[in-house]
């Protein structure tokens, strides 16, 4: 288990790459069943270092960005642009312990940056209709968004 850091630490927020694919897999690994649910929408992936090293690219069609506390990696959030559009597809993770404290809401600010710079007009992402916390950092990120519910699962689309 990691060291607890100092309540006062500051949070930083920074793009991934390459260098954080262990932080990107300890992040995950520590999830919660409950928390991997909602991210997932089922167990884990087999093999997180293969998913870490996806999700730490930063390339013309794919972007994270981490939020660290006493340089422990404690959020992230990443989008995939979709083919031949303006439209990237997102997720969004944040330590359990570190959650209802205004890191998720930063990190899709944080995001929203270099999806601007690559011209994305829209992120979307699928989120299960129990996972409030989600629903609530929509709403308090003051972005404009639409949702649709559809076969159990509500579709959210993020004006940038």
């Amino acid at each position: 288990m990691a060291p607890i850091p100092a309540p006062n630490a500051p949070i930083t927020f920074r793009e991934l790459d390459r260098d954080d694919v262990d932080a990107v897999v300890e992040l995950h690994a520590a999830l919660d069943e409950r928390d991997s649910y909602y991210r997932f929408f089922g167990h884990q992936p087999r093999n997180l270092a293969r998913m870490a090293d996806g999700l730490s690219t930063n390339d013309p069609t794919h972007c994270a960005v981490g939020a660290f506390h006493a340089g422990r990696l404690v959020g992230m959030a990443n989008f995939v642009v979709l083919p031949s559009s303006r439209t990237a597809e997102t997720a969004l993770v944040v330590a359990h312990e570190d959650q209802a404290h205004g890191i998720g809401t930063r990190l899709l600010h944080e995001l929203a940056r270099p999806a601007r710079a690559r011209g994305i007009q829209r992120l979307v992402a699928d989120v299960l209709p129990s996972n409030a916390r989600m629903m609530r950092l929509l709403t308090d990120s003051g972005l404009p968004f639409e949702t649709a519910r559809q076969d159990g699962v509500v579709h959210i689309a993020i004006r940038l």
